[in-house]
């Protein structure tokens, strides 16, 4: 299978000089929510409808199970990418028919903020890894799966997306393996963020 070219991860690609988003502006910042591993495909798509996206992308290295290094390119927030437009860019989107929802940004210029400072850190060629989405002490409960409902404490984190949550029990603990996508973040008051 060919390896197909890594794709661009902003548009246009003057997007930092021209971000003009201020309060009742015509332009704003949405947060696309994608179908599994639909990220690139989603901005290939809003690249080829002239819509300003930023998709953050690391590289990141495995090994085949014969021991060959791979290398790839990956979103850096998975699942995730960024549109700036109006309201025909976002329903444009909506019709590509890759999409899980649109969320609405609450603060654009802190968000804006904190992409610049992310494209900073992938521009500067030193190595940028994802944060858990889920750090140690996080209150959690499990989404899916035999175990679904049960609520418990992130304890230590494994290697890659793996971590280990605690699930009280008759006054002990209990600890199961998981992956971040089965479990849902909760406040102090057992409410799902």
């Amino acid at each position: 299978m060919p390896i197909l070219p890594a794709e661009p991860d902003l548009f246009p690609e003057d997007l930092w000089q021209a971000v003009d988003v201020t309060e009742g502006g015509t332009r704003q910042w949405w947060c696309l929510h994608t179908l599994p591993r639909q990220e690139k495909t989603t901005a290939r798509y809003l690249r080829s409808q002239n819509i300003a996206y930023y998709l953050p992308q690391v590289v990141k290295v495995g090994h085949t199970p014969q021991g060959r290094k791979t290398r790839s390119v990956a979103p850096l927030f998975q699942s995730y990418l960024f549109l700036l437009g109006d309201e025909t860019a976002r329903m444009s989107a909506l019709r590509s028919n890759r999409l899980v929802k649109v969320l609405d940004i609450a603060d654009p210029t802190r968000l804006t903020s904190d992409l610049r400072q992310i494209h900073q850190m992938l521009s500067s060629g030193l190595t940028v890894l994802p944060e858990p989405v889920m750090p140690v002490g996080a209150h959690v409960r499990i989404t899916s799966g035999p175990l679904q409902g049960i609520e418990g404490t992130v304890v230590r984190r494994g290697k890659r997306d793996q971590f280990v949550a605690v699930v009280r029990f008759l006054g002990r603990g209990a600890m199961v393996e998981l992956e971040d996508w089965q479990v849902e973040r909760l406040d102090l008051e057992g409410e799902r963020r």
